[in-house]
């Protein structure tokens, strides 16, 4: 079969959008978007220790759900503090697999999943604990995948935990063409290139 305009993938200028990128960086346009993201007053990854989890406040959990990207706090404020916790703990230290522990905790039906949370909640809180190996899945991420062509096929409709992990084999490749040094700085990549109007994607 003769493939047709629109299924002939675009080239990404790989060198352009690292230029672009980078000059937004120094221009500090990703300073509010850094700061709402990844800075706080405190050291969150000492709050998702193990040994801490368990005296983790309301406050924290609010905290980390607004940098998550989460939308709907009242609602995410009728989990109790101690499903939160136990939500934490799971996602972050349990054995299982990592597909099946990001679908217990991104479902609101999951066995740990949290009204309000969403896939947003615990793939910002592995990315919080280890930005080597873990990224944030956002709407921003989507649409930037989008833009560049890399969006695994069926993300919203197939099992969370296995779109998690294709969604991370596309964010590597970003990385690994973009020089980056962790997924913290793919995220604020993927925000700056997922905007309808910017980047040269």
């Amino acid at each position: 079969m003769v493939a047709t305009r629109q299924s002939i993938p675009r080239p990404v200028d790989w060198v352009a959008l690292s230029d672009a990128f980078q000059r937004a960086v120094r221009e500090g346009e990703l300073d509010t978007f850094r700061t709402r993201r990844w800075t706080y007053d405190d050291h969150p990854a000492a709050w998702l220790d193990q040994a801490n989890i368990f005296d983790m406040s309301q406050t924290q959990a609010d905290a980390l759900y607004r940098a998550a990207g989460g939308r709907q706090i009242q609602k995410f404020r009728t989990n109790p503090i101690e499903d939160i916790r136990d939500s934490i703990d799971f996602l972050l230290y349990d054995t299982i697999k990592l597909e099946n522990r990001f679908e217990e905790c991104a479902l609101d039906t999951g066995g740990f999943g949290l009204r309000g949370a969403g896939k947003e909640w615990p793939s910002y809180l592995l990315t919080l604990r280890d930005p080597a190996l873990f990224a944030p899945w956002s709407p921003h991420t989507e649409r930037s995948l989008r833009r560049l062509g890399m969006l695994p096929p069926g993300l919203r409709t197939g099992h969370p935990g296995l779109c998690y992990i294709d969604l991370l084999d596309s964010v590597q490749v970003v990385r690994y063409r973009l020089g980056l040094p962790d997924f913290r700085a793919v995220d604020e990549f993927c925000y700056f290139n997922g905007r309808n109007s910017r980047g040269p994607a």
